[in-house]
Formats: C-alpha cells, sequence, structure tokens
C-alpha cells in the first residue's frame, strides 16, 4: 500500500508474513550539497545517540531491550543526486511473543523520539555533552580514512569522475575541514530545516496492516511530518562527454606497502532492442566475480595483483575497476586490465561465460530478495526512480535475452574516462 500523507510525504507499507521481524524506516532526502553533507552525517549521529527522554546511549539502548531487542539505525548515503538520511527500527514480530506487547505502537514511539524529540541545551543547541561526544568520535573517524588506502583511492577517483559537480566533492560522510568548524547552533538550525522541508519517504515491512499503521502515523506524527508542504525532488544525472573527450589521470605516492590502481569507464547508452542488464552482465565477465577475466587473468595466471575487480552502477552506467599490486608491476597490470576488455570487444569469451553471469545476476537477485531492506530498497525506488525497477517477470525477459552480441555491443562502447593510481614507496 502507498499512501501520499501529505506534500511530499509518502508512506508504503508493505504487509509480509515471512519475516520474523518488523523494519520502521523514515528517509529525509534533498540534493547533494558540498556545504551539506557534513551536517547531515554528523546530525543523524547526534540525534540517534541521544534523546529528549533517552539522554543518553545507554538509556536508548536500555529501552531497545525492553522492547525484545529493537534496534535503531541511523546512516547519510547518496541516492541519485540526492543525500539520504535515513533513520530506522527493527523489532519482533509481536505474533511472535506472548502477551500483548504493543510493538508496533512502542518501536515507532522510541524512533518518534530519535527523529522528533532530540537532547536539547536550549532552543538554540543541542546538548552540550551529547554534541561533543559525537563530533569528536566522527573527526576520529574521518581522520582515520588516511590509513585505509583502498578509501583514499577510491575518493580520489571520485573527484576525478566529479570534477565537474562540486556537489560531489565532499564524500557523503563528511569532511574533517567542515566538522571542524561546524557549530553546536548551527547544527540545530540544520535540523530545524531538514525536519521542516525534506522529502519524507515511510517505509514498513513485515506484519503489519497497512491501514492501522497509517492511522498511527498519523496519530503520533501528525504534527512535525504532515503540517507543511516539502520541497520537491528533482532527478539530475552527470554528463561525463568531457571525460570521454579528455580522461582525467592522477598519480600519488605514499609509504604503504600496497600500491593501489583504480579505474572508472562510462558505457553509453544501450541501442534500442537491447537487454537492459547487458553492462551487469558484461561486468560480470570481465571482473564482477571470482571466474572473470580479471581475477583470472590478472590475479590468478600472471600474479599482477592481490586484488582486482569491477563493479558496474547501473544508474551513471559507470564501472569501476579496483586493484591492489605492487608499484613495479602497475604499467603491467593496466595492460593487461585493456587486453581483457579487448578479449571481450573481440567476442573470444565463451558461451558458457554468458550463461555463468546469466546465472549470477539470477542467483544474486533471488537472494536479495529474502531480506527486509531489499522490499524497503524497492518501494524508495519505485517511488523517487521508477524506471530503474524491474518486476520478476520482466527481470527474467531481460536475463534471456541477453546474448553475445549485447555483450560484445557494450564492452565496445566502454570509455575509459578517469584513471587514479597511489604508488607506494
Amino acid at each position: 500500500m502507498r499512501e501520499v500523507l501529505a506534500k511530499n510525504v509518502v508512506l508504503n507499507v508493505k504487509q509480509l508474513n515471512q519475516f520474523r521481524t518488523i523494519k520502521i524506516q523514515i528517509d529525509f532526502l534533498r540534493p547533494i550539497n558540498k556545504d551539506e553533507s557534513t551536517k547531515r552525517r554528523l546530525l543523524a549521529n547526534v540525534l540517534s545517540n541521544s534523546t529528549e527522554k533517552y539522554p543518553s546511549f545507554k538509556a536508548i539502548n536500555d529501552r531497545e531491550m525492553e522492547l525484545y531487542g529493537s534496534e535503531i539505525s541511523a546512516y547519510t548515503r547518496p541516492l541519485l543526486n540526492f543525500n539520504d538520511m535515513g533513520f530506522s527500527i527493527e523489532f519482533a514480530d509481536p505474533s511472535f511473543l506472548i502477551g500483548d506487547t504493543k510493538q508496533v505502537e512502542n518501536n515507532l514511539d522510541l524512533l518518534g523520539e530519535v527523529i522528533f524529540h532530540p537532547n536539547l541545551k536550549n532552543d538554540h543547541e543541542f546538548d552540550q555533552i551529547a554534541f561533543d561526544v559525537e563530533k569528536r568520535n566522527m573527526l576520529s573517524n574521518l581522520d582515520a580514512i588516511v590509513d585505509n588506502q583502498d578509501l583514499v583511492s577510491a575518493l580520489e577517483l571520485a573527484k576525478l569522475i566529479h570534477h565537474a559537480y562540486p556537489n560531489k566533492q565532499v564524500p557523503i560522510f563528511g569532511d574533517a575541514n567542515q566538522l571542524q568548524d561546524l557549530t553546536n547552533a548551527e547544527l540545530l538550525n540544520y535540523y530545524q530545516d531538514v525536519i521542516k522541508n525534506d522529502f519524507v519517504l515511510i517505509n514498513v515491512v513485515g506484519n503489519v496492516d497497512p491501514k492501522s499503521f497509517s492511522e498511527l502515523m498519523k496519530k503520533e506524527f501528525n504534527k512535525r511530518l504532515l503540517v507543511q508542504e516539502r520541497n520537491d525532488l528533482k532527478i539530475e544525472f552527470e554528463n561525463f562527454d568531457d571525460l570521454v573527450k579528455n580522461p582525467a589521470n592522477r598519480s600519488d605516492s605514499k609509504k604503504v606497502n600496497q600500491s593501489r590502481l583504480a579505474m572508472a569507464y562510462v558505457s553509453e547508452k544501450l541501442e534500442k532492442g537491447y537487454s537492459h542488464l547487458a553492462p551487469q552482465a558484461m561486468n560480470l565477465i570481465f571482473g564482477g566475480d571470482d571466474q572473470s577475466q580479471l581475477f583470472q587473468q590478472v590475479r590468478e595466471k600472471n600474479s599482477l595483483a592481490y586484488s582486482v575487480s569491477s563493479t558496474y552502477q547501473p544508474n551513471n552506467h559507470l564501472m569501476i575497476v579496483t586493484a591492489g599490486l605492487d608499484g613495479d608491476a602497475m604499467d603491467k597490470a593496466i595492460s593487461l586490465i585493456d587486453d581483457q576488455l579487448k578479449f571481450i570487444k573481440d567476442g573470444k569469451f565463451t558461451d558458457e561465460q554468458v550463461e555463468h553471469a546469466k546465472k549470477v545476476l539470477f542467483t544474486r537477485r533471488e537472494i536479495s530478495s529474502d531480506s527486509i531492506q531489499h522490499y524497503i530498497m524497492r518501494s524508495i525506488w519505485e517511488c523517487v526512480y521508477p524506471k530503474a525497477m524491474m518486476g520478476d517477470e520482466e527481470y527474467k525477459q531481460e536475463l534471456a535475452r541477453i546474448d553475445r552480441k549485447h555483450i560484445i555491443s557494450v564492452a565496445n562502447n566502454m570509455h575509459l574516462i578517469a584513471q587514479y593510481k597511489l604508488m607506494g614507496e
């Protein structure tokens, strides 16, 4: 059931009996902004670790234990060109418990405490201890990034890919320099703006009656969610034409034992009649699986990398290759990676590789569907960008349509747009 509770406040309830838990998730969305990503991550942390009624992490945890081990989560993540700040609570289905526990009501109340009743010092600031603790923890996490060379390489590649989009230059998890300057009063002011203006998606999956939950939502959150009109969402896609013509390259040196390589390719729009799953199948043959060309040729046969793989991002048509290797093997590895793409362009892969890719895609979809989060993400995509979603039958049809011609075409229309090398010393 989908219901619009107010302008840009959408409730999705998926009533299912196959899980022993119920999950409620509330997502706040607005366009990604380089000046807000750090605030949003700190805000999620501050809100989720203390509230007016439960003024410490321990107090919240104690209440979770009283509710048979409920679990609250908070996060920020990119979703298309939006910054998604979400809060969720997952809890035991009351039908598996003894007695009338009012599980749904009590857990919705706790989630509401986290989002709408923050731990405040006064009308202008959060509780100072709560603010200082979360800011210090977040600074510590951001400072530790320098020691994670895989993440460093990914971030540097992202800067090259998104060079024309300043709002994506700041990682979704924030920036240490911005965080240092962020004040308590600024964060509370931003919180009030989020609660008032962000597009809101509410998703519930589990053994819940849609009509009853809708009435409960209106009763519990009417004053905070349903009293004003919220901002619209406008989807914007990046254009990489300039990088296709002039690929970006960067190389850094650092005193680390293992060098890193990160490469980005973009695929052109598929011709009419081609399977929408062809790029994902091509990626599996290339580097997205332990039977792939990159794994078998670069890592296993030639021992040029400790790790090497590729991932494909359907929404922006990017394929990312990452590898950990010795610095003196860098040029040979890049050359061999190029050879594997040419191998597919020339159609030298086998029919067995095509069938294996199809089986992997089908199996991954089947496995993912056996989780509550799968249904929540489907509901989010169906609301934000329904074109990205396929029903089960459509997915099977697209999978069946994949053939060698499709995969060869995808490979021949892949363009290297960015390359980052972190050379160890």
